[in-house]
């Protein structure tokens, strides 16, 4: 259970990985550096469960392009398998292209055009888009709340927390980054705020499950072009003052604001995507 002591881990995340059904990695063994990092609850064998984590990962935005993994023996041990399993999953990334490896310094990141090229030609269909739809629904329920709790609730910490999360996300998406991680960094910092776990467990409901595909096709709607980014950075800028300024019903209404403004955004694609078909 995710508590208000949650500490950022080397990516800037503020909390664990939440519990899933079936086989569970111990998390107890994982080193301080990779805690947080990847989702160790995705299906399929030992070694498949590992790759999939670090395409996640990399697809999510958390390592971009030119970014150091973590080495074969912290991966090991976040994930609770032999070094001969990881060394698997990152021979698959190297042979496709995802990955370099550079001997005695390690495995960096090189091949995200492909691989978001793939997984986006894999992405655009209704059905993805009316899951992204289902998550906007239930984001309108349980968010602006938490903003409004936020504001008036939050600590001194909570709130360089919520601002290092905006300047994070903001530096990601001025480099050109995929910014779904560091939009959720802001969304769960303000969850952490509210004081009440079980709004963080909501937000973490939506960060990990989503495939990697439909984080691809949210980037697509909500950020580009880049001018499009940049309004709906503004709009988390806005929630973020309201916050500092302890106003509960105007944090709430912007949250609200900007909830809807993502479902119009997508609505609008997926009006068009129909449209297109034959």
């Amino acid at each position: 259970m995710p508590s208000r002591d949650l500490t950022e881990n080397a990516a800037g995340s503020a909390a664990a990985t939440p519990p899933r059904r079936g086989r569970k990695p111990k998390q107890a063994g994982a080193p301080e550096s990779t805690r947080g990092l990847f989702e160790t609850g995705r299906p399929g064998g030992l070694h498949e469960r590992v790759y999939r984590s670090l395409v996640h990962a990399i697809v999510s935005g958390k390592f971009g392009k030119g970014s150091r993994l973590p080495s074969e023996p912290e991966l090991a041990a976040t994930f609770s398998v032999s070094r001969p399993v990881v060394r698997q999953a990152l021979v698959r990334l190297r042979e496709e292209g995802v990955i370099q490896s550079l001997r005695g310094s390690g495995n960096y990141v090189i091949g995200v055009d492909d691989l978001l090229a793939e997984k986006l030609s894999r992405s655009s269909s209704p059905q993805q888009l009316q899951h992204l739809l289902d998550d906007l629904e239930f984001r309108l329920v349980i968010e602006p709340e938490a903003a409004c709790l936020a504001a008036l609730r939050r600590s001194p910490a909570d709130m360089q927390r919520i601002e290092a999360a905006l300047r994070r996300f903001e530096e990601a998406h001025a480099s050109g980054a995929i910014t779904h991680h560091f939009d959720y960094l802001f969304h769960e910092a303000i969850a952490v705020a509210a004081t009440n776990p079980r709004f963080v467990e909501a937000i973490h409901a939506l960060e990990y499950q989503p495939d990697d595909e439909r984080l691809l096709l949210r980037h697509l709607v909500h950020f580009q072009p880049s001018a499009r980014g940049t309004a709906v950075i503004a709009e988390h800028a806005e929630v973020l003052n309201l916050i500092r300024r302890r106003d509960g019903e105007a944090a709430r209404e912007a949250m609200r604001a900007h909830i809807e403004s993502a479902r119009r955004r997508l609505t609008k694609y997926l009006e068009t995507l129909i449209a297109d078909r034959p």
